[in-house]
């Protein structure tokens, strides 16, 4: 029972370290005046999250890792897709 506590209960060190970190350089970064409005809209709290750790899933880092690459292979299989469509509609001569 202890163990269950302490891993899903009791809110982790390095947890709530990286929370304080992630929101600090995110409030920072809201605040640099050389951002543009649309960079404010796009930055989040988990851009600062560099170890990965503020995400609800309990999985280990090679998951997590694993997790990102399918992820950034399905973004660029998508990002061909698209480019392929654009050209073709160009080539048809439709908007």
């Amino acid at each position: 029972m202890l163990m269950i506590y302490d891993a899903y209960i009791e809110p982790s060190g390095t947890y709530v370290d990286m929370l304080f970190h992630a929101y600090s350089n995110y409030i920072t970064s809201i605040n640099n005046p050389n951002l543009t409005s649309e960079s404010r809209k796009k930055i989040t709290v988990k851009d600062f999250d560099f170890l990965d750790i503020l995400s609800a899933e309990n999985l280990s880092t090679l998951e997590k890792a694993e997790k990102r690459e399918a992820e950034n292979q399905e973004k660029q299989a998508n990002n061909i897709n698209a480019l392929g469509e654009y050209i073709k509609r160009k080539a048809l001569g439709k908007k």
